[in-house]
């Protein structure tokens, strides 16, 4: 079965006066089935420090044109002291 990925972006949400840039690839999944991508990284480095996340995306989220999206919400993992959340959509494949 053919397997696939998204692109994702985004700002942290702004804790201890600064945000972080985030951005990537999700892991590939099977097409064609419910799924979810698992999703890992780091935020730029700012403010002196950067911040691991990893996390698990929603179900597709079915789009007119055959085409679907993930919803993503979590929280980065603790550094300088503090955290920040991610959340947003990848892109459509």
């Amino acid at each position: 079965m053919k397997k696939h990925s998204h692109a994702y972006s985004g700002l942290t949400t702004y804790n201890d006066g600064h945000i972080h840039h985030y951005g990537g690839v999700t892991a590939k999944a099977k097409s064609g089935v419910p799924h979810c991508h698992y999703m890992e990284g780091f935020t730029t480095y700012n403010d002196d420090h950067e911040h691991e996340y990893c996390t698990e995306t929603g179900p597709a989220i079915l789009l007119p044109n055959g085409l679907h999206y993930h919803y993503f919400k979590t929280r980065v993992k603790v550094a300088d002291g503090h955290i920040h959340c991610i959340a947003g959509y990848t892109s459509a494949d």
